[in-house]
This record gives structure tokens, sequence and C-alpha cells, in this order.
């Protein structure tokens, strides 16, 4: 079982967290810390309408749309997040317990932005730069979203076992024939102190 660990460390894919999982194996290995399950680019746009009021009684109106083109990349964080890995008696089954799967800052590979609609008070050019600005946070949020899908959570299990299932067999564990992967829940940083009524 030791050995098998050790293997697994040494090839660079799992990472003995220092705070959150603590190994049977007593011996640490450095490798890589992430691993990226899957990626998906597409195109999102949207539009903003912005107002202007002066005088109380006048008012304008216009829209900024932007087109973008934006690559979303799917990991796991074994050093952050922990796991636990072990083999059944028979060493035909691989337990894995996996950490939870993140979306990385997006990539935006370009935007495009256009003005379907002008108004007398509004410096639409002015507007769109601090839109852009705030694209990647806004882009993050649409990431989280894709992540509750299924077929990237199913892209996802399946490159990891792909991923697991070859290993083994490359470190000589001919008898595995099956990953079981659980996932830990992703922890949410704890709320602060509520304000007094």
């Amino acid at each position: 079982m030791r050995k098998f660990l050790a293997l697994i460390f040494c090839c660079g894919f799992l990472f003995c967290s220092k705070s959150i999982v603590k190994m049977d194996a007593p011996e640490k290995f450095e490798g890589l810390t992430q691993l990226v399950l899957a990626s998906q680019t597409q195109n999102i746009s949207f539009t903003e309408t912005l107002k202007k009021r002066a005088f109380v009684v006048f008012a304008s109106k216009a829209l900024v749309q932007v087109e973008s083109n934006v690559t979303f990349d799917f990991y796991m964080d074994f050093e952050k997040d922990g796991y636990q890995i072990k083999l059944n008696d028979d060493k035909t089954v691989l337990h894995v317990t996996a950490p939870p799967i993140r979306v990385k800052k997006p990539v935006i590979n370009k935007s495009v932005v256009s003005y379907p609609q002008r108004g007398i008070l509004v410096n639409e050019e002015k507007e769109a730069v601090a839109i852009l600005e705030d694209l990647t946070e806004r882009f993050i949020r649409e990431g989280e979203k894709l992540l509750e899908e299924d077929r990237v959570k199913t892209k996802c299990n399946e490159k990891l076992t792909e991923y697991l299932l070859g290993m083994s067999k490359e470190m000589g564990y001919n008898k595995v024939e099956k990953i079981d992967i659980k996932y830990q829940a992703d922890r949410k940083p704890p709320e602060g102190p509520k304000p007094p009524a």
C-alpha cells in the first residue's frame, strides 16, 4: 500500500496537503499541485443599459453591447484542498477522495464593443472601459454556472478516471480495473461576524 502511494507521489500528480489531509505514508513528496481536467471556450455576449438624468426631468439612455470569446479551465488543487487515496484488499479498485472541482480565472481571448443606442448625456466609450475592466469578475460567475452543468462534471470525472487508471497501469498495478472517486464538498470561506442588532 505504501509502495503504491509513493509511486503515485513520485509521478508528480498527487500532492500531500500539509494542513488538511494526513496520509498513512510517512514520506512527503513534491510534485504538481494542480491538475486541469477540462477546458471550454465559448462566445458570451451581453448588453448594458446606461441611463443619465439632468435637471430632474431630462433623461438619456444608451446601450453598450459586449461580445467576448472566453476560455474556462476546470481544475483540482491538491495542495490546497488535500486528498485521500487507497487500494481495496484485492487491489482491483482504487478509492480516491478528490478535491472539489474549481474554475480558474477565465482567459478573455477577444472582446468587441458596439453601441446599439447612443444617449446625449452618456459617454459610451468611457462607460465601455469600465465594463471591460470588470469582465473577468463577470465571467468568473459564468464559469461557476458552467461547473454546475452535468456535461462539464461528466467530462471532468472521465478525465480524472482515465488519468488515474492509466497511471495505475504504467506503475505496474495491472489489477486495477475501477477508479472509485468521491469529491470533497467545496469549502466556502467562513462568514464574518454579524453586525449587532
